[in-house]
């Protein structure tokens, strides 16, 4: 019985910690970027020659965008095999009752979606605002916002939900 809750536990924890590592991330690369455009290195001034300042800072965020593009939609399908099989080790075990269960499974609904709309989406919509300038493009910028932060809400509840399920699993985990 004890095994079990180790398991999801284990199961909910990884997908926690990756869930917190890609918050770290996006937010990290696009700090990266910023450094980037900032340093006086002389290679990487030599590299970018006569390159205007602004060019170069749209090159820089575009780069950034890019990997965070890679990064939100490979976890996107990475953490879906882990909500499954999260879900159905919670099903299995009735003393969790229906809690730990059907948050779990919110879980999951909340990855699909995620994954099979928003991220792409906002791929999508991300890459026609890349070079355009910022009063161009309004409603590509609306809808992507919008679904920017869809993703950020879902995802922060999704984590939530995770907490939740990690704390109530030790709450009726018999002892032994």
């Amino acid at each position: 019985m004890r095994r079990r809750a180790l398991i999801l536990s284990f199961l909910l924890g990884g997908w926690s910690a990756a869930t917190l590592f890609m918050w770290q991330t996006a937010i990290k690369n696009f700090a990266v970027a910023e450094a980037v455009q900032r340093s006086n290195d002389a290679g990487l001034r030599s590299a970018v020659g006569d390159l205007p300042t602004e060019s170069f800072r749209l090159v820089a965020r575009h780069q950034a965008s890019e990997v965070n593009r890679l990064f939100f939609r490979g976890w996107g399908w990475i953490q879906l095999p882990i909500a499954v099989a999260t879900s159905l080790l919670a099903w299995r075990r009735p003393r969790f009752g229906w809690f730990v269960p059907g948050t779990i499974v919110a879980m999951l609904l909340i990855a699909v979606f995620l994954s099979a709309y928003v991220v792409p989406e906002t791929i999508r919509l991300g890459r026609l605002m890349d070079f355009a300038g910022q009063a161009e493009l309004p409603d590509v910028r609306s809808r992507f916002w919008t679904l920017h932060h869809t993703y950020t809400g879902l995802d922060m509840l999704k984590f939530l939900l995770g907490l939740a399920s990690f704390g109530a699993i030790w709450i009726r985990a018999p002892s032994t």
